[in-house]
């Protein structure tokens, strides 16, 4: 018998959080102890990764829960914390009443991008255009802090993706797999615009394409 009491609607999106956390290991979109995922578990408590554990071990009591002002209402097992990117995780929430889940990881090749300074290719693939849209880049900022969570202030409020330049990616969703599928698009179209360079020129679509692709619903 569990010895946590949860409501089964908490331990569903415990699950969600270890689950998508294997992916993104599994996929190398993050290293180490690296990234961090957190999901609503009402309108006052998120649900939220331990700092320092690996992504690809999780297990559903690993979880913190904390208030909308960054409170710990419980610790993770073992007394573990949460992510201490916390600040950036609630300003998402803060700024978008209509989003369930924030994803952040490290995607090699989306990041390489910001390491290079090449801004995100939002119209070389139909597919971003038509569910993704544009992905800003926010400006540098100290990972880990306030000042994290003051860079992507302004542009989460009207995207599903900012990227965070030389360090990664923070998608947001309705669902923790919407985010996730988010990410996962946003790495694909690096990848490709990446192997298109090296193959010659990374064309965008033309825009008589685009212009017909908005209004495809």
């Amino acid at each position: 018998m569990r010895r946590f009491r949860w409501s089964l609607r908490e331990q569903r999106l415990r699950e969600a959080l270890v689950e998508i956390g294997a992916r993104l290991y599994a996929r190398g979109l993050v290293s180490a102890n690296d990234g961090n995922l957190s999901i609503r578990l009402d309108a006052d408590r998120i649900l939220i990764t331990p700092r320092g554990k690996n992504k690809g071990r999780l297990r559903p009591e690993d979880m913190v829960v904390l208030d909308m002002a960054g409170h710990v209402l419980q610790f993770g097992s073992g007394r573990a914390e949460p992510s201490s990117e916390w600040p950036m995780h609630i300003e998402a929430y803060r700024q978008r009443s209509d989003i369930e889940a924030v994803l952040h990881a490290h995607p090699p090749f989306t990041v390489a991008l910001t390491v290079a300074g090449v801004p995100f290719p939002s119209e070389v693939l139909p597919e971003v255009v038509m569910t993704v849209g544009k992905v800003p880049t926010a400006r540098l900022a100290l990972p880990s802090s306030e000042d994290d969570a003051l860079a992507i202030r302004d542009w989460i409020r009207d995207h599903q993706a900012v990227l965070l330049p030389h360090h990664g990616v923070v998608t947001v969703g309705q669902t923790l797999e919407e985010a996730w599928v988010i990410l996962e698009r946003i790495e694909y179209t690096a990848k490709v615009y990446l192997l298109s360079r090296m193959l010659g020129e990374a064309r965008p679509l033309p825009p008589e394409f685009l212009a017909a692709l908005s209004t495809t619903g």
